[in-house]
């Protein structure tokens, strides 16, 4: 390959990286808004192999991302480094993160011992809670329609939008921020 083929290939990614953050915009903000609602609050099992209720995690006063994901899920561990990073950034960025793992590809209950082993081969350090696509549904999402699955849950504990598909941590804040500005000049009428 020619400097001149790499670097058409070079600027031809960042296009499609551009045009593919654009969309992630456009989809959180338009077609997966959902109305909000409160998420129930069922004790799940943890990776840590004890149980927790579900609004343990549900940061008071903070933006929660919640990604549904499967150890066995290629897309899911595309997507991991992008949440291991808002995770990571949680004091700059003021979002918590948590993951509730299923099983992949069937959505049945998460198998423990391949999520901690996921949670060990990927260094992820976000909590995770076991569960399947029954326990998705009964948290008033519908049905699980795909992994990974990233829920984006208000201040007030509220669903604000989900979005089936991988989404980028930069996406997520940008999602964030101009829900939270909404939100400020809602207040001050």
């Amino acid at each position: 390959m020619s400097y001149t083929d790499l670097t058409y290939c070079r600027s031809h990614m960042n296009l499609i990286s551009s045009i593919k953050h654009l969309l992630f915009v456009a989809l959180l903000s338009l077609t997966y808004s959902v109305t909000a609602a409160e998420l129930p609050n069922p004790q799940l099992m943890g990776s840590d192999g004890q149980q927790h209720h579900l609004k343990d995690y549900l940061a008071k006063d903070k933006w929660t991302t919640i990604i549904v994901w499967g150890p066995k899920c290629p897309a899911c561990i595309e997507e991991m480094p992008e949440i291991q990073g808002l995770y990571d950034d949680i004091e700059k960025v003021n979002i918590n993160v948590l993951g509730l793992a299923v099983d992949f590809p069937s959505f049945t209950y998460a198998k423990l011992k391949q999520v901690q082993q996921f949670e060990e081969d990927y260094f992820i350090t976000f909590p995770n809670l076991l569960i399947s696509s029954d326990i998705y549904y009964e948290l008033g999402l519908g049905p699980l329609k795909g992994t990974p699955t990233v829920i984006l849950i208000n201040p007030k504990g509220k669903v604000s939008a989900v979005q089936v598909g991988g989404v980028p941590g930069s996406v997520i804040e940008k999602y964030v921020a101009e829900e939270d500005a909404k939100a400020k000049l809602v207040s001050k009428h």
